[in-house]
């Protein structure tokens, strides 16, 4: 039985690094950030590739999803992060296979490396079958995991490997230490009579016993003592060394390629997880969003991640925020006051907008998002040195690939465009650029300054980041559906800073 993906169903292929670059919109809305967090002590699995390729078909994120919700909720990612770790270890004791200089201790290597490869192997099989899967991808999975712990070469495999493994664990020895030599004996009964004394000078001190193991190397290579001790335990007990050689020509490739990458394919799945179930400890939540072919979008309490992070080390509360649009509703003016969680919101739109199109959990309660096919971006830019275009010219040049590549199934974030303009400038621009996606059919998100944009046209829906209502200076972090005012931020700026008109008349007298 040929092995499946757990990240690709049949619509889609793998990509690779090079077909893989980081997508400009990813930088705008933050999402570098958190997958350098997200893969933080998985960089040898080279996992980002993952994170920036949008999965194209609408089948081929629910497949993917499905598997990560039940990972989570049903088969448990402490027992394949378990697995994930014995499988590094594998991984590490086979390199030292190949690499060490001992020919005797690679073949040892190897023999210890299969031990770990067969629990691992047994313990996600007892794992899978006790959740008894049911998302297509992981029952497709633990059918050829089922196959596969019942071929011969399986089979052969933990067979021989428990055996010899367990010969060299009988092996014991005396071992004394006098007048600067070391003698080396077979053990004459099965009383470890250090064993014993020590549990009699301990009694009294609990259930805890000192560790009085010593080692004579700390490294992986056997120093000359080691060699040593090891030609004189080899005469005692010549049987499993005499049958090393053997297995080792016989399972000197004993990992399954589909094992491998399963095992990589799985790095992707617990990273995020575990990513999200560390937020999840901090009071935060995340679900798992329904993909459809409706153009509705409905939103409930989602939440900027890379603000988050920030928020929770220290120690303030993360403000989420409901957004819903029905399927005729496409565009949407965001006005407000400065650090008012404009840029806030749209940053977490981009995320949950992105982490659902890769089948990944997302950071809000409850998603309903609908398909599409690219997320443009714009934000507001440093100016390079050495660049000989103006601000506005620089902006204009950015837009005009969102212009020509927007179709109407596309999500377009446009946060402060035409900033560097006059006011009348801005609204002209912004309101040809609003009129221009609305005739496309693309779903658009304008977060700006100029609250006139709101009521430009009446298919416009209109968000604002409130304030708090008895004193409007005072910010929620709160976007609502209603009209613009920005004459009432306005006002509440003025009076902060003590400029309204009786008090300059008063000043002047």
């Amino acid at each position: 039985m040929e092995y499946q993906s757990i990240l690709f169903d049949q619509h889609c292929s793998r990509p690779t690094s090079d077909e893989s670059p980081l997508p400009v919109f990813l930088h705008d809305i933050h999402m570098d950030q958190i997958i350098q967090e997200i893969v933080k002590g998985k960089e040898a699995c080279e996992l980002e590739p993952l994170f920036y390729t949008k999965l194209e078909h609408m089948e081929s994120i629910r497949y993917r999803s499905a598997i990560m919700e039940e990972i989570d909720h049903v088969v448990s990612v402490e027992a394949l992060a378990s697995f994930s770790q014995r499988m590094g270890r594998t991984r590490e004791y086979v390199q030292y296979s190949h690499t060490s200089p001992d020919h005797e201790q690679r073949m040892k290597w190897l023999l210890d490396a299969a031990s770990l490869y067969c629990q691992a192997i047994i313990e996600l099989h007892r794992a899978m079958t006790a959740a008894q899967v049911q998302s297509h991808g992981l029952k497709r999975f633990y059918a050829w995991l089922n196959d596969y712990v019942h071929t011969s070469s399986f089979t052969s495999l933990h067979i021989e490997t428990t055996e010899l493994h367990e010969e060299f664990s009988q092996i014991q020895f005396n071992m004394t230490i006098a007048d600067g030599k070391i003698k080396v004996s077979a053990t004459d009964d099965d009383q470890d009579y250090c064993k014993l004394l020590s549990r009699v000078l301990l009694q009294g001190r609990g259930a805890e016993e000192e560790d009085f193991a010593i080692r004579l190397s700390a490294g992986l290579q056997l120093s000359d003592i080691e060699k040593g001790l090891l030609s004189v335990v080899r005469k005692h007990y010549p049987a499993p060394f005499r049958k090393l050689p053997k297995y080792y020509q016989k399972h000197l490739d004993f990992i399954d390629d589909s094992i491998m990458t399963f095992d990589r394919e799985l790095q992707f799945c617990l990273a995020c997880l575990q990513y999200f179930h560390s937020l999840k400890h901090k009071g935060l939540t995340y679900s798992y969003p329904s993909i459809t072919a409706s153009r509705e979008l409905h939103i409930k309490g989602g939440y900027d991640l890379s603000l988050a992070s920030s928020a929770l080390h220290g120690g303030q509360p993360v403000v989420g925020n409901h957004f819903d649009l029905t399927a005729a509703e496409r565009i949407c003016v965001l006005t407000g006051p400065n650090q008012g969680g404009k840029t806030t919101f749209a940053r977490s739109l981009g995320q949950i907008l992105h982490l659902s199109s890769i089948g990944c959990p997302v950071p809000c309660q409850e998603a309903v998002i609908f398909e599409f096919d690219r997320i443009f971006t714009h934000f507001p830019s440093q100016e390079l040195p050495g660049t000989h275009s103006g601000k506005l010219e620089d902006e204009l040049l950015r837009l005009k690939p969102i212009v020509d590549a927007a179709t109407d199934r596309s999500v377009i974030i446009l946060n402060e465009l035409f900033f560097t303009t006059t006011t009348h400038d801005a609204y002209a621009m912004g309101s040809k650029a609003l009129r221009l996606f609305m005739q496309r059919g693309a779903m658009c998100l304008y977060v700006t300054h100029v609250f006139e944009l709101a009521a430009a046209h009446e298919r416009i829906v209109s968000l604002v980041a409130v304030t708090n209502e008895f004193d409007p200076a005072k910010r929620t972090f709160r976007i609502r559906r209603q009209p613009a005012d920005g004459i009432v931020h306005a006002s509440s700026i003025v009076k902060k800073y003590d400029l309204t008109r009786q008090r300059i008349k008063e000043r002047i007298q």
